[in-house]
């Protein structure tokens, strides 16, 4: 069996949560995790704890009674971190005391305002992840981890970092599992199955609808909006093409579409929330970003191109894809200036 190590960003709110901290950074490496997280926020720490949540496998958040010091936006540095980690698509898990209100009053916030936001982020996380689970006491809390922390790997499985020395019986594996998918294909009689060889062509000019989520920031609130948007096939092909120029895995059609959310939603936002100063999070239907993919395909733009080492489906631009891009018929269309994803 492989030796492996995985590394979890924990984010509390402060330094009052500093003995379920060590609990929890105790129990994580007796269960072969490595443990980041900063105690103490500043502007100038933001950047750092970023690197860590892209660098880590699992973002852990541990809830108290406190919102947490906050960021000159208004938002809570906690709370801040929790959203990078959902743009980044890491895996989240959240442990919070079951009664916040039983809590020493020394720790919990002192200005109201603060207090409502607690509760209105301890409110969103019950509500957007899926893996919450709420102590009372340290033991409690001890016990959740060593319960909880097997199933998120069986639930959301990482590369990890495996030891140098046991690396060949990765490749051995790798290859292993490499055979048997050829044979598998083999026998089916084709590579891959097309389930979307009946849907009809569409023109470059022709508009798309659909749906994507985001959160905007306004008076140091955030609301998350549900926002309806038109594009035509010629911008939604000037996002993804120059993405998928040499094959690149799937994951990047939403990394990328999102990205471009992310860059281009405050327009958007304004629409109902006119003094909105930022948005965040934005997130594509998942369904509408399958009719994306799907209808490019159709359209001969863009094809599967084989599977990288780790077997993931490659994509790429096909010469027709290639070609328009390289034209000034996308001209009119394009919203952005290309940046390189992969």
């Amino acid at each position: 069996m492989l030796d492996k190590r995985y590394q979890v960003f924990i984010s509390t709110s402060g330094s009052e949560m500093q003995p379920e901290r060590i609990i929890l950074a105790q129990t994580l490496v007796g269960m072969g995790f490595f443990s980041w997280g900063l105690e103490q926020r500043t502007p100038l720490s933001t950047a750092f704890a970023r690197r860590q949540i892209d660098d880590c496998d699992y973002v852990m958040i541990l809830l108290g009674s406190q919102y947490g010091e906050q960021s000159v936006s208004g938002v809570g540095y906690m709370h801040l971190e929790y959203i990078y980690a959902v743009t980044k698509q890491k895996p989240v898990i959240v442990f919070m005391h079951d009664d916040p209100d039983s809590r020493d009053d020394a720790l919990h916030d002192a200005k109201p305002e603060l207090r409502e936001k607690f509760k209105e982020f301890r409110k969103l996380l019950q509500n957007e992840v899926d893996q919450v689970f709420t102590y009372r006491s340290l033991r409690d809390l001890e016990m959740a981890v060593r319960l909880n922390m097997p199933q998120m790997l069986e639930r959301y499985p990482v590369t990890g970092w495996v030891r140098p020395q046991n690396t060949q019986a990765l490749h051995d594996e790798i290859d292993r599992l490499k055979a048997q998918l050829v044979q598998l294909e083999t026998e089916s009689g084709k590579r891959e199955v097309d389930p979307f060889l009946s849907l009809p062509k569409v023109s470059m000019h022709e508009l798309f609808s659909f749906e994507y989520r985001m959160h905007a920031y306004q008076d140091g609130n955030f609301k998350e909006l549900k926002v309806q948007k038109k594009m035509t096939w010629a911008q939604l092909l000037s996002i993804l093409g120059a993405t998928f120029v040499n094959p690149t895995p799937e994951e990047f059609f939403s990394k990328r579409m999102n990205e471009f959310l992310n860059e281009t939603g405050l327009d958007d936002a304004r629409i109902e929330m006119p003094r909105a100063h930022a948005v965040a999070r934005a997130q594509v239907n998942i369904r509408a970003l399958h009719s994306i993919k799907s209808q490019m395909r159709q359209n001969d733009w863009i094809v599967p191109n084989g599977r990288d080492d780790r077997q993931r489906m490659l994509w790429q631009v096909t010469s027709k894809g290639q070609k328009l891009l390289e034209s000034n018929l996308l001209d009119n269309d394009r919203v952005f200036q290309f940046k390189s994803a992969y």
